[in-house]
């Protein structure tokens, strides 16, 4: 049964981008709520294997609920990246790995995770709090410009914009909670009619680069183009642009396009296509009013070709 409160983002879509068969092994690198994960077992039959992955510790207690249901799940905690890179490591080869980059239901609306700009806590949002700087100690130690970079890179925060909630922070430090956070952004750039609350991409830009989001996602793709069997498929559901871009220029990357000069009758550099893209798709009008939260998400798809690694040209 699904947990209360979860609504994993474009469910079905992503679960067709998959193709699961029977005997399929699978591996949901973003577990999270295991709303996903539950839809993946119902498609692989008696002789499916799914590995789930998550550094959230609160993940690991609902991945244990989850393996104790059903003898073909198992769990491995820690990061994606790291995980991934294990599983290369043992020989391991995937007929399916799944990413859906949204922070979960359980994170944003407990408090404490410090994820929410509605709702005061501890100025955390680290994905495993164990490890690594928390945003209160990167806000209160690093340098205007620093700050102001990480906003316009992370969050798409306009540079005016960012400067100036940079500065505010700086004048109002220490901070340590989110709403003292949420309150130097409305202090710095004031409130949109349009574009909601301007405190939603400072948020996300800060929590982007506590938990190296974006280093540990291109990590992470590397490994999965390395764990993925022939024909095996990888489905990436994407909330920001920068992981979006990220994502996208990875699979185009690996397409095998010919580099030859166009004056040459035939292609002589070798360029072979190690992925296959699939259609990219957005949540249906259904599932955003039901979800306010999946606006922004995009699926993007790719096969692995049979061609080995070094063929990309």
């Amino acid at each position: 049964m699904m947990a209360a409160g979860h609504y994993p983002v474009m469910l079905d879509e992503a679960t067709a981008a998959l193709d699961l068969k029977d005997g399929d092994l699978v591996v949901d690198a973003t577990f999270g709520g295991g709303g996903h994960a539950r839809r993946i077992l119902e498609k692989i039959g008696r002789d499916g294997r799914l590995v789930g992955i998550d550094r959230d510790p609160d993940a690991a207690a609902r991945a244990a609920d989850l393996a104790a249901e059903d003898p073909r799940f198992s769990f491995r905690a820690g990061a994606y990246d790291e995980v991934l890179a294990a599983l290369v490591e043992e020989g391991v080869r995937a007929n399916a790995i799944l990413f859906d980059l949204g922070l979960s239901s359980f994170q944003v609306d407990e408090a404490e995770r410090g994820f929410s700009y509605v709702r005061e806590g501890p100025l955390d949002m680290r994905m495993d709090a164990r490890r690594g700087e928390s945003a209160a100690e990167f806000l209160n130690r690093a340098e205007a410009g620093e700050i102001s970079d990480v906003l316009v890179r992370y969050g798409d925060v306009p540079r005016s914009e960012a400067w100036r909630v940079a500065r505010e922070v700086v004048l109002r430090r220490p901070l340590e909670t989110t709403l003292e956070l949420a309150e130097a952004v409305r202090a710095a750039v004031g409130w949109k009619e349009r574009g909601g609350n301007p405190a939603k991409r400072v948020f996300q830009a800060v929590r982007v680069r506590v938990n190296d989001e974006l280093g540990g996602l291109e990590r992470a793709l590397g490994a999965a183009e390395e764990l993925l069997a022939p024909g095996g498929r990888l489905a990436v559901i994407t909330f920001h642009s920068g992981e979006d871009r990220l994502v996208k220029h990875f699979i185009v990357g690996r397409e095998g396009r010919c580099i030859c000069p166009p004056e040459l009758p035939l292609c002589v550099c070798g360029a072979r296509p190690i992925l296959r893209r699939g259609v990219v798709r957005k949540p249906s009008a259904r599932e955003v009013a039901q979800n306010p939260r999946s606006t922004s998400a995009r699926l993007r798809s790719a096969t692995r070709t049979s061609e080995p690694l070094g063929a990309r040209g």
